[in-house]
């Protein structure tokens, strides 16, 4: 069982290391949701620490998997401003901060456990801390479904906009709709002792939906990124200048992208072009939402997408649709593969097999 437990820890610090590398490309709410994953991983590593199953009998060992154990109630809430998150585009922290404290005590009362078991660990004192933490910890199953229920309610009255949104939102759903079963199952595992099969059985198939989860989590992240890409959450609006947000400046930026073939830039930020026609980062986004009626990254993939149908048409098949998508401006095939779909209405090879069979009959 704890070998399961370090493979669902390896593989939600894994997709935890891949938002964190990639968090300038993926959405803020992605990134809320990598504490989440970072949480529930450091957690499941701490339980294979603490049983001495896997690791080796060590005091140090231990007492380290004690303290990151406080990780227990750390991540829960993140489902919740996940969920917020997705629905009003932003979370306060500062407001949200009393959410944290759960955390802290419990994280308190670990290091005075660890304080106590390397200085006196037969002592009254120890005892006691130990009975005080293992009597918070029974909340532990309180507080996770109830954040996940949070986050479900938060959800349903969501009314999203755009296709995307309407898939990000169905996927979180079932994210954590999956996520309420599992703690059901351990909350059947550890109040059954009695039962050793149900409890073992919950046990084992709320492990192996973890599992299951880590990895659906990846996948959609690595098949579906263009859900990802700072598309997903709706923008809040901000104010703006009035003269800088015009349609001449539209117009400008449009014969700039289009001269320069700006869009050939894979790591094009929306900053470069707002330095480019010397406004604020704010003015260009705005700019673009008011006269293009879409975000940044639709802009500059529009255009990606016209370089990319025109090197398909007059290209020969020797030249590859992958150093066509590269010369577009893309760096990755799944997403440009996805974007082609969603504009031209067919995948890159159709459009090639049309446009080759009507040039040369």
């Amino acid at each position: 069982m704890e070998i399961i437990q370090l493979i669902a820890a390896f593989n939600f610090l894994m997709a935890t290391s891949f938002i964190w590398y990639n968090r300038r490309k993926l959405d803020p709410a992605i990134y809320v949701f990598s504490f989440f994953l970072l949480g529930k991983g450091i957690t499941s590593l701490s339980n294979g620490m603490i049983t001495g199953e896997v690791f080796p009998e060590n005091v140090y060992i231990y007492g380290s998997g004690i303290l990151l154990n406080s990780f227990l109630f750390f991540y829960a809430p993140f489902l919740y401003f996940f969920s917020v998150h997705i629905a009003k585009g932003e979370v306060p922290f500062k407001k949200y901060g009393i959410h944290f404290v759960p955390f802290i005590l419990f994280s308190l009362l670990s290091i005075a456990v660890v304080f106590y078991l390397f200085v006196d660990p037969s002592s009254d004192a120890f005892e006691r801390m130990v009975y005080f933490r293992n009597t918070f910890e029974r909340l532990y199953f309180l507080q996770v479904i109830g954040y996940t229920f949070a986050g479900l309610w938060v959800l349903k009255q969501y009314k999203a906009t755009s296709k995307k949104s309407r898939e990000v939102s169905k996927w979180v759903k079932v994210i954590l709709t999956v996520f309420m079963l599992v703690w059901l199952l351990f909350l059947v595992s550890s109040t059954a002792p009695s039962y050793p099969v149900i409890a073992n059985f919950s046990l084992f198939l709320g492990m192996l939906l973890l599992i299951v989860l880590a990895n659906i989590t990846l996948f959609m992240l690595f098949s579906n990124p263009e859900y990802f890409y700072n598309t997903l959450v709706p923008k809040v609006v901000k104010s703006y200048s009035s003269d800088a947000v015009t349609r001449k400046k539209y117009d400008d930026l449009c014969r700039m992208v289009q001269k320069r073939e700006l869009y050939k830039i894979p790591d094009l930020k929306i900053g470069d072009l707002s330095d480019a026609i010397g406004e604020s980062a704010r003015n260009t986004s705005t700019i673009i939402n008011t006269y293009y009626e879409g975000n940044y990254y639709d802009f500059i993939n529009a255009y990606r997408i016209e370089e990319a149908k025109n090197l398909l048409e007059n290209t020969d098949e020797d030249v590859t649709i992958l150093s066509i998508l590269y010369e577009a401006g893309f760096n990755s095939k799944s997403v440009f593969n996805t974007v082609f779909k969603n504009i031209v209405g067919e995948t890159p090879s159709s459009y090639r097999k049309t446009h080759l069979a009507a040039k040369y009959g």
